[in-house]
């Protein structure tokens, strides 16, 4: 557990959000225009009255949360992490002749040369 003392909320946010902890304690009157500010932290405990064994045990968000400074790149374990998705690509002659040359450059960057000429092969 850490306490840390900054000159300004706008310091304790850019603390905050450079640090992502997996449990954040925000005790201040202005939660009502830093929580919107706080992007990286897995989970935000508001107040003298909100600690982290409710948030844990009691009051519903996931307990397994990114830890490591994770939290700038991802949340914490949802519903949403077992549910499939999948994209759909449907592209008309049209489209794909604009395409085409852009995916052969993204394709030629990337050293995938089939991947550039299965998007010129169709409009040839």
């Amino acid at each position: 557990c850490w306490l840390v003392l900054v000159e300004s909320l706008d310091d304790g946010v850019k603390l905050v959000n450079d640090f992502a902890p997996e449990h954040l304690s925000l005790i201040t009157r202005r939660e009502k225009t830093i929580i919107p500010k706080i992007t990286t932290s897995g989970a935000i405990f508001v107040g003298n009255y909100s600690p982290v064994a409710v948030g844990d045990f009691l009051a519903g968000p996931s307990h397994e949360l990114p830890t490591g400074g994770a939290g700038k790149s991802f949340p914490g374990l949802t519903v949403d992490m077992f549910q499939r998705r999948t994209s759909i690509v449907k592209l008309d002659r049209e489209s794909i002749a604009k395409s085409a040359p852009i995916v052969e450059t993204f394709a030629e960057v990337e050293g995938l040369d089939a991947h550039g000429r299965s998007a010129t092969v169709r409009v040839k």
